[in-house]
């Protein structure tokens, strides 16, 4: 396919001169709580926003803030803890003209006698995580609207783009809500699908004043679908594209590159049974400029990231992926990774490294830092704890430009690994997966006593090797390229 040079355009300053903090967080709680949204304050400290159950065995989910410091800690918290009222925060972003000011997005549903009533929230909010406005959009007991994402085009109109169930429906369609700060009025869109299975995000084409959404699921033909919808800024529909793609996942997100373009990030399933994460880039007239595929693999699976999952900094394009995922399976034994790909404005995969493998991660969030990082925020689950529940847990990722973590500090001591193992445990084979930037490596085993048992070099990138052989046990495994150590770890022979 023929290349086209688009020049990114710069959202971020660069101040590289600040000193960086980067480190791979999960706060553990007894609760079951996540985060899905991140914004960074003025004295660069994060504000994170999600939800917790407050209420040990209730069905209560309720809305929660955390605020932490440059180092990642803990160091402010606020819960909207209720045993009588649902509710969530899902999308903060800054305030356009207000560097110290936020706007939060959530819902409230409130349960009292037999009543049941769907609030849809916005929230202003300062960076000690006080209300300074608060708005309400009350559907009643009709519409229960679950936002995904917004836009603020000038700070006084906000364009919600939510999840919608028609109670006591649970099919999902979505909607497009207008809602003027100034005036209190309200403009909606209502489709009456009744087939979307996971709306993506909405974003704003500034060139020709049109709002893109993005949704995804099952369709009548034997894949699911990808469209992207345009309306004009009083959510008048315009048109409707649907990629011809084979799209596997029903996770996927767009973004714009720049004014004449943007991108879709997905799951894509090719005849010849692979699925890859690929990133597609369009121009307005939804035209297909160029696409990456990030990997591609009969044996595994990379998603998209659950939430926004695309990122375009000054010299880069990041995508976030889940490394490992089985779709098909609600409770994985086996663990997955946060696959953090680096794209250059040639739209040429360069650079992949490969956090967590202890567990589940799933990013929800990933922004640029104004220390020239990287933060991604998400959920995090160990499937194999004892007791064995199903305990979710925030994390937060924070690397710098290159997307690595480079503090010798950090507690949890991550390491970007650019060559991962899989299974593991094992039995009669494991399999080495490369990162792009290396075409090949060298793979060492030993046993606890430090013996060499096996070795051989690796020309592919995902390869696997026979461990038939080998006795049951625990093994330390080395992988080296380019002089260096790329991965290491442990891997357990069943």
């Amino acid at each position: 396919m023929k290349k086209h040079f688009i020049f990114i355009i710069s959202f971020f300053l660069l101040t590289s001169a600040i000193s960086q903090n980067t480190y791979l967080r999960i706060y553990n709680s007894p609760e079951y709580n996540t985060m899905y949204s991140v914004a960074e304050t003025s004295t660069q400290e994060f504000i994170l926003c999600g939800y917790k159950n407050s209420f040990p065995g209730s069905n209560f989910p309720n809305a929660q803030l955390l605020k932490i410091d440059a180092q990642g800690n803990i160091i402010n918290e606020r819960v909207l803890a209720s045993d009588q009222n649902q509710s969530l925060f899902s999308t903060l972003r800054k305030s356009i003209s207000n560097d110290n000011i936020f706007c939060l997005t959530g819902k409230i549903d409130s349960v009292t006698g037999n009543s049941f009533n769907h609030l849809l929230k916005l929230w202003k909010l300062d960076d000690n995580l006080n209300f300074v406005n608060e708005y309400t959009l009350n559907f009643g007991d009709s519409l229960n609207n679950i936002p995904q994402s917004f836009v603020n085009v000038n700070d006084s109109i906000i364009y919600f783009f939510s999840a919608l169930f028609r109670p006591p429906l649970t099919t999902v369609d979505f909607s497009l809500i207008k809602f003027n700060l100034l005036t209190y009025s309200v403009k909606s869109y209502f489709p009456l699908w009744h087939t979307i299975r996971n709306p993506g995000n909405i974003i704003y084409d500034s060139l020709n004043h049109q709002l893109k959404v993005l949704i995804a699921g099952a369709s009548v033909k034997e894949r699911g679908f990808v469209r992207l919808f345009s309306f004009d800024m009083d959510l008048n529909y315009l048109s409707e594209f649907e990629p011809d793609y084979n799209f596997r996942s029903i996770t996927c997100r767009t973004t714009n590159y720049n004014n004449d373009s943007y991108i879709i990030s997905g799951t894509l399933s090719k005849p010849t049974g692979e699925d890859c994460l690929c990133n597609l880039i369009y121009d307005n007239n939804n035209e297909l400029l160029d696409s990456t595929a990030i990997y591609c693999s009969t044996d595994t699976i990379t998603y998209a990231g659950s939430g926004n999952s695309i990122l375009v900094s000054d010299s880069s394009i990041w995508s976030v992926g889940i490394y490992n995922l089985d779709p098909s399976t609600f409770w994985q034994p086996d663990p997955t990774w946060i696959q953090l790909s680096k794209m250059n404005s040639n739209f040429e995969l360069t650079d992949q490294f490969y956090y967590g493998g202890n567990g589940l991660y799933f990013p929800y969030d990933i922004i640029s830092t104004s220390d020239d990082g990287i933060m991604i925020v998400g959920n995090y689950y160990n499937p194999n704890a004892i007791p064995l529940v199903h305990q979710r847990d925030p994390f937060v990722l924070k690397v710098n430009n290159e997307g690595l973590i480079v503090n010798v500090d950090n507690p949890e001591k991550p390491i970007a690994q650019e060559a991962i193992v899989l299974p593991n445990p094992g039995n009669e084979f494991l399999q080495v997966k490369l990162a792009v930037q290396h075409k090949s490596a060298d793979f060492q085993l030993f046993d606890i006593n430090g013996r060499l048992v096996l070795e051989e070099h690796l020309q592919a990138d995902m390869q696997r090797i026979a461990t038939g052989t080998l006795k049951r046990g625990t093994y330390i495994y080395r992988i080296t390229a380019s002089n260096r150590v790329i991965g290491s770890g442990k891997w357990v022979k069943e």
